[in-house]
């Protein structure tokens, strides 16, 4: 094919060579190629790594800017079993409003059965900072609980991260 296929170690089929980054397919994003060649110098100096790629976050720098981590409502449906899908829409975040841009909203997909985030979703004006947030949620296995329990400072536009999470779990704040 077009790319060179990698294991979760970033390994080739030919022995003692690895490859990174666009080569090795999507999603071609810089943070992604750093940090898989973080992952591989730790391999190669002797630690057990291996890739992970579900929490890393994608973002179009656009007007309004769009973010998405894992899985989309959608995705997360095909993988089989109950979803809860918690939006909130920034027309109802203070933060959003001073500035003027309360367009855009905060999703987050969580199993129905657990409520492990699957994925976290965003669109509007200055949420490519929210996705920091969104790739450290999945990546430490976070519960809408977690997310809902976090105290988030006000007034910021990742106290949407926190309402969606609520709304997900039936107890939605500012809605």
């Amino acid at each position: 094919g077009r790319f060179i296929r990698i294991d979760d170690q970033c390994r080739t089929s030919m022995r003692g060579i690895f490859a990174i980054g666009d080569v090795t397919g999507e999603p071609m994003l810089a943070h992604r190629a750093m940090a898989q060649g973080e992952m591989v110098a730790e391999i190669v100096a002797g630690h057990k790594r291996s890739w992970d790629k579900r929490s890393i976050p994608a973002i179009c720098f656009t007007d309004p800017e769009l973010v998405t981590a894992g899985l989309s409502p959608d995705e997360a449906k095909r993988l089989g079993g109950e979803i809860k899908v918690g939006l909130f829409p920034f027309a109802a975040n203070g933060r959003a409003m001073t500035k003027m841009s309360e367009d855009g909203f905060v999703r987050v997909v969580a199993r129905a059965d657990n409520h492990l985030v699957l994925g976290i979703q965003a669109v509007g004006q200055g949420v490519s900072e929210l996705s920091t947030a969104f790739g450290l949620a999945l990546e430490m296995g976070a519960r809408l609980e977690d997310i809902a329990g976090t105290i988030h400072a006000h007034p910021t536009q990742g106290e949407g991260f926190q309402e969606a999470a609520l709304k997900a779990l039936g107890h939605a704040l500012h809605v």
